[in-house]
C-alpha cells in the first residue's frame, strides 16, 4: 500500500464489479459532485483466491491485474459521462477485503467510504458481512448502498434516537447534510413501557428537534408504537424508512467489544445486514465527531 496518496477529500468506493458496488459508485458520484469530493475506486484481490486460482504464478497474476485495470477504466469513463468534472482515480491491492479497505482509508485519510452490500444471510449474519465489518472498524463515515437510489438527493433523513450519549452525535451530521439538500429529518424512537424512560427519551428527541430547527432544518418526530412497530429499533427503523420513502438512515456504530457482542451483533450491524432500498450512513462515535461541521466536503 505504498502508492496510496493522502487525500482528505476522497470518497473511497470498493469495487468488485457487482451491480451493488456499481450502484454505490454512481451514488457516490452524485454526492461527490454536490460536495466537491474526489472519488477513489478500490478493488481488493484476495491473496488466498489468487494463490488458489493461479498457484502463485506471477505472470498470470499480472495478467489478471491488467484485466482489472481495464474494467476500472471503463467504470471510470461511465461515471465521467454523467459527471465530466469529477476527479476519479482507482487503486488495486491484495489482502483481506475489509482489512484492506480500512487500512487504505486510514493511510489516505479519506473523507468517507461508500460501498455496496447484498446484506448478509445465514452464517454471515453471525460472522458479519464485509460491509458490516468495514462499518465496525472504519473511523470515517461509511454509507452502505444496496439498490440504486432513484433521487440522487437526500430529501428525507431518518434519525433513530435512543438514550445513549453517542446517539446525539448524529445530529451534527444530520444538520450538515440537511442544509445541503434542504432535507427534512425524521426523528424516531421506540415507545418505552417504563414511564421514567418514556419521559426521558421524549425530552431527548424534543431537544434534538429544537437543535435541528435552530439550525434551519425541518424536523418531524415519530414514536414507533408497539402495535405498528413490534420489533427492535433496528428492524423498526428500516420499516419506517421504507414507509416514508426515505433517502438516508443515520446510525452510530460501535467497535466490537467482546465475543458475545460479536456473535449477536449490534443494532447497527442488524440494520446494515438487512439494508435494502434505503442507504445507511454509519458514523463511528468519537470525541472529534463535531469537527466535520462547516467543512466543504461530503462529511
Amino acid at each position: 500500500m505504498n502508492n496510496i496518496i493522502s487525500n482528505d477529500r476522497a470518497i473511497i468506493v470498493p469495487i468488485d464489479f457487482s451491480s451493488t458496488s456499481q450502484n454505490a459508485l454512481m451514488h457516490a458520484a452524485d454526492h461527490a459532485e454536490i460536495f466537491g469530493n474526489d472519488i477513489v475506486m478500490v478493488h481488493i484481490l484476495e491473496e488466498s483466491y489468487l494463490s488458489h486460482l493461479f498457484g502463485g504464478n506471477q505472470n498470470r497474476n499480472e495478467m489478471m491485474r491488467i484485466g482489472i485495470e481495464q474494467k476500472m477504466k471503463e467504470l471510470k469513463n461511465e461515471v465521467l459521462v454523467k459527471h465530466p468534472k469529477l476527479k476519479i482515480d482507482f487503486l488495486i491491492h491484495e489482502g483481506k477485503v475489509y482489512k484492506a479497505i480500512v487500512e487504505i482509508s486510514e493511510k489516505m485519510g479519506c473523507d468517507s467510504i461508500i460501498m455496496g452490500t447484498k446484506g448478509a444471510e445465514g452464517i454471515e449474519q453471525i460472522i458479519g458481512s464485509t460491509s458490516s465489518r468495514v462499518m465496525s472498524y472504519a473511523n470515517v463515515p461509511v454509507i452502505i448502498v444496496n439498490e440504486f437510489p432513484k433521487k440522487g438527493r437526500y430529501e428525507k433523513l431518518v434519525l433513530p434516537i435512543d438514550l445513549s450519549k453517542e446517539s446525539k452525535q448524529k445530529v451534527t451530521w444530520a444538520i450538515h447534510i440537511a442544509k445541503k439538500y434542504n432535507s427534512e429529518v425524521h426523528i424516531i424512537s421506540e415507545v418505552e413501557d417504563d414511564e421514567f424512560l418514556r419521559n426521558k427519551i421524549r425530552a431527548t428527541i424534543y431537544q434534538v428537534k429544537n437543535i435541528l430547527e435552530q439550525n434551519g432544518v425541518k424536523a418531524i418526530i415519530f414514536e414507533l408504537d408497539e402495535d405498528r412497530f413490534p420489533g427492535h429499533l433496528g428492524v423498526d427503523t428500516l420499516k419506517y424508512a421504507d414507509e416514508i420513502n426515505a433517502d438516508l438512515i443515520l446510525i452510530m456504530t460501535h467497535q466490537e467489544k467482546g465475543f458475545s457482542e460479536f456473535i449477536f451483533g449490534s443494532e447497527a450491524q442488524q440494520i446494515v445486514n438487512r439494508v435494502n432500498k434505503v442507504p445507511v450512513m454509519c458514523i463511528h462515535p468519537k470525541e472529534t465527531a463535531f469537527r466535520y461541521i462547516g467543512t466543504e466536503g461530503f462529511y
